[in-house]
């Protein structure tokens, strides 16, 4: 049920209530249904801070803030085999493009003698909202931007303009991706 609530100010002497007002906006928005008033005076004025909560309840509403929803967890697994590994993504617009793709199974082939794992999505990852440059670090999970493919490094590596940071292997978890072998790897959401 959606309630809306309109207060209107109005100056009146108070000793002659809130009728007149009341009949006033009802000629104003005649579909509008009016619910019960609350007339404040300056002799009331003292417990407004009590008395609207309590009047907003008898009419259904409440003067809390509504829930948020949960901001969005940026914390994925990466399974391997039987092992379960986490990483937990960059807030930026690659790596929620990505985020938006799980789960995902993918082989990471070895690139560069066991330096990097990668693979290519399909289609490419959108860039937009998103840094560029890094200089990655083992446990990285990177976008080389001229190819398109994801790249997560297994070795600390220099710095380059053309590599994007979307998330990093948590704690040990690049222990299990490291060799030169290929490998079968499912991306889920945590």
């Amino acid at each position: 049920m959606l309630l809306a609530i309109l207060m209107i100010a109005t100056a009146c002497s108070g000793s002659s209530g809130i009728g007149t007002s009341e009949r006033d906006a009802a000629t104003l928005v005649p579909d509008a249904v009016f619910e019960e008033s609350l007339l404040l005076t300056s002799s009331t004025l003292g417990s407004m801070a009590t008395r609207i909560p309590e009047w907003l309840e008898s009419l259904g509403a409440s003067s809390e803030e509504p829930d948020t929803p949960d901001a969005v967890s940026l914390n994925i697994n990466i399974i391997v085999g039987e092992q379960t590994i986490t990483a937990t993504l960059e807030d930026n617009g690659a790596a929620r493009d990505f985020l938006s793709r799980l789960p995902l199974e993918v082989t990471l082939e070895d690139y560069n003698n066991g330096t990097e794992k990668i693979f290519y999505p399909d289609p490419e990852l959108s860039l937009n909202d998103t840094p560029r440059g890094c200089a990655p670090i083992a446990g990285d999970i990177t976008i080389y931007e001229p190819w398109g493919n994801v790249a997560i490094f297994c070795r600390d590596w220099s710095e380059s303009s053309s590599l994007i940071k979307i998330g990093h292997i948590d704690d040990n978890g690049i222990n299990l991706l490291q060799g030169t072998e290929s490998m079968n790897v499912r991306f889920e959401r945590q």
